[in-house]
């Protein structure tokens, strides 16, 4: 009898057991059906007004360079200690003197030359004084001698005086006119005489300034403060007219000319209308089109210098098919500028990122949005949309899109295979796409 209880008592616990699991068990979640159609990732559509930017490279090269030369022969006497490859040079610092010794013998003979013609033509000015004197005195003479020899004549017809005393008086009135007639002569000659010296004196003065001047160029100075370059010559050593003594540069500015792909070329400043490049012609924004940063990497440092685009060549690169643009780096400017472009030398291949013209509105995608026929696909409602766009600027790995978009448009980047109109789609969330 007891073993019928204990049974039944254990078959009333399990029936209570399973009753409470079935009472207190947690109903299973109901899952929602799923979503279909194509999983995509998408890039919000966001305007800006974006400065174009164009990369080039080139190498840095002197904006002003002089090959000095000689214009006078002699020996070199002096020479600047700092007249050495590299070195650094102010202006008007004298940089080479040629021995002036000769130079200054040739200039001083022309000066004592020109003395001694204003001397002769002191002289001549004096003589031409004196004859005037004498000429006057003489003109008295005859006119006394002429009235004799009137009064001889009339005296001579009334019979008071013979025939050879008018032709005393006659002969006397004769040689009186006759050497009033040779200071005349000399007067005379005396004019082409002193422009004859005149014309002397004036050719020594122009052989006086050509003396000075090659006096003068014995002394090679800098005309900019810069660098030496080349050095061609030594002390001592002599030089004939045409000889290449070296090479100098300006501190002022170096340029580099980098070459653009002619695609590149209508988002280039329009020098010829913006006069300077950044100058702003909308004061609310300011216009930075033309200036340039120009960036050296070297042993995993990379320095940085502002320039500015100054020209564009007139002529095409035949063996690259591209245009030469010269940009110019200051030597001399603001923000440190100035410390820093003594890095900055010629031979050093750069890299060149010019700031071109702004798009007024512009959508920034990655290279993966656009398909062929300049069309993109877009998730609207989780429906595609098919659009064509306007293609304002491609980039290795983005492109800039214009009319055909609008604000805030989700953009596919996920490749489809076979897009239609109006098919399902499902946007990746955002929060997944990092986790991809």
């Amino acid at each position: 009898m007891k073993k019928i209880i204990r049974c039944a008592l254990v078959l009333v616990l399990a029936g209570v057991v399973a009753i409470a699991l079935v009472m207190f068990n947690p109903k299973p979640e109901k899952r929602p059906p799923e979503k279909k159609g194509l999983l995509v990732e998408v890039v919000e559509a966001r305007a800006s007004s974006p400065t174009m930017i164009i990369r080039s490279y080139g190498t840095v090269r002197p904006s002003e360079c002089v090959n000095l030369v000689s214009e006078v022969k002699g020996k070199i006497v002096e020479m600047d200690p700092g007249f050495e490859e590299g070195g650094f040079f102010t202006k008007g610092e004298l940089l080479i003197r040629i021995d002036p010794r000769s130079y200054e013998l040739a200039a001083a003979q022309r000066e004592k030359q020109i003395k001694q013609l204003d001397a002769e033509l002191r002289r001549i000015e004096q003589e031409k004084q004196n004859l005037a004197i004498t000429l006057k005195i003489a003109g008295t003479d005859a006119e006394l001698a002429m009235s004799d020899w009137e009064r001889f004549k009339s005296l001579s017809l009334r019979g008071v005086v013979g025939r050879s005393k008018l032709d005393q008086a006659e002969q006397k009135y004769l040689a009186s006119r006759t050497r009033m007639q040779e200071i005349e002569n000399r007067i005379a000659l005396i004019g082409p005489g002193s422009d004859q010296l005149q014309a002397e004196k004036e050719l020594a003065g122009i052989r006086l300034e050509e003396a000075l001047l090659d006096l003068d160029r014995t002394k090679i100075k800098a005309p900019f403060e810069g660098w030496v370059l080349e050095k061609s010559v030594e002390k001592e050593e002599f030089v004939n007219t045409g000889t290449r003594l070296g090479s100098i540069y300006s501190a002022s500015s170096l340029e580099i000319e980098a070459r653009i792909p002619f695609k590149e070329l209508p988002w280039l400043v329009e020098l010829e209308k913006t006069g300077n490049p950044g100058s702003a012609q909308n004061k609310t924004v300011p216009d930075t089109s033309g200036r340039a940063k120009v960036i050296f990497n070297s042993g995993g440092r990379t320095r940085q210098w502002e320039g500015s685009l100054v020209r564009i060549k007139a002529e095409v690169d035949e063996k690259t098919r591209m245009l030469p643009v010269i940009v110019e780096v200051p030597c001399e400017g603001s923000g440190g500028q100035a410390g820093l472009i003594g890095i900055l030398r010629p031979g050093m291949f750069v890299t060149v990122e010019i700031e071109g013209k702004r798009i007024d509105s512009a959508y920034l995608l990655p290279r993966s949005a656009i398909h062929p026929g300049d069309i993109v696909y877009i998730a609207e409602k989780n429906r595609l949309a098919i659009r064509k766009v306007e293609v304002l600027r491609r980039l290795n790995d983005s492109i800039y899109a214009g009319k055909g978009l609008k604000q805030g448009d989700m953009v596919i980047i996920t490749p489809i295979s076979s897009p239609k109109e109006g098919m399902e789609l499902r946007v990746r969330p955002e929060e997944t796409k990092g986790q991809r």
